[in-house]
């Protein structure tokens, strides 16, 4: 059988991916070189749009008991330099723009199990755990995979699908396969991680921290309710073997007061910090994701978020094309709208890192200087980054500034029911409207044709079907200075305009989507 997609790596990436493409009915193979599930957390954290991304796939009540938002008068996120003085708080102790914690914290392990869970129970997902990628062959319709056993690559079975995901990690065999080059920052410093949990509660403060310390950069930071994760950068003349040991961790962490009487270190690990990306993303039938695109450093916490970003971009460009019909074109965005997204990230990544990493007394003295200024200048202050945008495509709106932009999403009431948009209103493609009254209400061609991209409409507008119960969508129109925005699958803007401009709007997207316009769009 041929499947619609295989899924090569079965991480949080892989997984999120399939649970998406089964929900829409599409049939995937999903293969993972380790035999067993994999227990040992790597991320600990995600933001906001990531939870809205797994409030899409239905896990939004098995999910909050997960998590341990930042937000709370006890939940800062400071940067110290080494006489233990604040240098630089970042803002994440606050609602973020998609109705969650803007971050939230987690055990990385209990994500991926309760993704395995709903997999594993639709007939549409088969899951090959023990097998690692050996070949692939593109042809006009399809592409031909084998898989070698773990450990005995002779031991081969074949695969076949009408695409492929490669989301097979940093070392990715589908990137070499395809003899995809990377880019890399030359940013690489080896840090000791340690998973602790507490046997007692304790207040962290700051809550997240980031120790500027020449002597021994490190981190301290929440990895999910119970437990507490720490880095330790590697400094010169210090071997991997050395400070990859038990006796170094528990050593590290005892001017925390975490003895082996009091906590258990559940594992540590050395991982070198990098900043690097694909230089492609796609080729033919094949397209990369998660660490197999990109690499980042870990102090802004958007590494596994910008890879559940790359599996949403991917999957409803999938069922656009499968199920709806779009052109093979569509395809050619993914790519670049993620990539430029991505390059963005990680060089405020990398950027931040110089920082924690510095070790040069004159340098690291100049840093605490400037940082310390700006804490007491407002004008000087270092910003929260902006989200960023996409990369150019054909995919929204050309020449609209909004385009490419994250979208909100909070509470409203529509329907006789109140709660966060995508759950009373709905998902899919989301025309959201508002207005003083004086235009007419929205007629059904133009909700036909907004069914037709598989979407739903909001209008805010007086005499309305949905309300705006917090004011969030009244002060995101004025951002937009438009009275539409049409909203993709993915939560990014496609496009705006004015009421009267609607039908304009909407065509432009069915074209995108290869559909034809609807008859007389007003």
């Amino acid at each position: 059988m041929t499947n619609d997609v295989v899924i090569v790596g079965a991480g949080p990436v892989g997984l999120f991916a399939a649970l998406l493409l089964e929900q829409r009915g599409m049939t995937v193979a999903l293969y993972e070189r380790w035999p067993t599930f994999y227990p040992r957390p790597r991320a600990c954290g995600v933001d906001h749009e990531i939870i809205r991304q797994l409030q899409l796939a239905g896990l939004a009540a098995e999910l909050e008991p997960l998590l341990d938002p930042v937000i709370g008068p006890d939940k800062a996120y400071e940067f110290l330099n080494g006489a233990g003085e604040t240098i630089l708080k970042i803002d994440w102790n606050r609602p973020g723009a998609s109705g969650w914690a803007q971050m939230n914290m987690f055990y990385q392990p209990d994500v991926e199990q309760l993704l395995a869970r709903r997999i594993e129970a639709s007939p549409r997902v088969t899951i090959h755990r023990g097998r690692e990628l050996v070949a692939l062959t593109q042809h006009d319709d399809h592409v031909a995979l084998e898989f070698g056993a773990t450990g005995n690559p002779q031991d081969k079975i074949g695969a076949t699908a009408r695409y492929v995901l490669g989301a097979d990690g940093a070392r990715s065999t589908t990137r070499d396969l395809l003899a995809i080059g990377q880019t890399d920052l030359g940013f690489e410093y080896d840090w000791l991680v340690v998973d602790v949990i507490p046997d007692e509660e304790r207040v962290w403060k700051p809550y997240v921290v980031q120790h500027c310390d020449p002597a021994r950069p490190s981190t301290l930071v929440a990895s999910g309710p119970g437990r507490r994760r720490w880095e330790f950068m590697r400094m010169p003349g210090e071997s991997i073997e050395e400070l990859n040991t038990m006796e170094k961790a528990w050593e590290l962490l005892a001017p925390w007061n975490v003895t082996p009487e009091n906590a258990t270190v559940e594992r540590h690990a050395v991982y070198t910090f990098r900043g690097s990306w694909a230089d492609q993303w796609k080729k033919g039938r094949v397209f990369l994701a998660g660490d197999a695109a990109h690499l980042m450093p870990p102090f802004l916490g958007q590494g596994l978020c910008s890879g559940m970003r790359d599996a949403l971009a991917f999957c409803w460009r999938v069922e656009a094309v499968l199920r709806g019909g779009a052109p093979l074109a569509l395809f050619d965005s993914y790519g670049p709208e993620r990539s430029v997204h991505v390059q963005e990230i990680i060089h405020q990544a990398v950027e931040m890192g110089r920082l924690i990493c510095m070790l040069d007394p004159a340098e690291v003295a100049a840093r605490d200087a400037q940082m310390k200024e700006a804490m007491r200048n407002p004008a000087l202050a270092l910003k929260p980054p902006p989200e960023p945008r996409l990369g150019d495509s054909a995919a929204f709106q050309a020449g609209n500034p909004h385009a490419g932009y994250l979208s909100v999403q909070a509470r409203v009431g529509h329907g006789g029911r109140e709660g966060l948009f995508d759950d009373v209103v709905g998902k899919g493609w989301q025309l959201l409207l508002r207005g003083d009254g004086a235009e007419p209400a929205i007629d059904a061609a133009l909700r036909a044709a907004v069914s037709r991209l598989g979407g739903v409409v909001a209008d805010f507008g007086p005499g309305g079907d949905t309300v705006d119960l917090d004011g969030t969508y009244a002060d995101w129109f004025d951002g937009l200075g438009a009275d539409a925005a049409l909203v993709r699958p993915d939560f990014y803007v496609f496009g705006t305009a004015s009421r009267s401009e609607v039908g304009s709007l909407l065509a432009q997207a069915s074209a995108m989507l290869g559909m034809a316009p609807a008859a007389n769009p007003r």
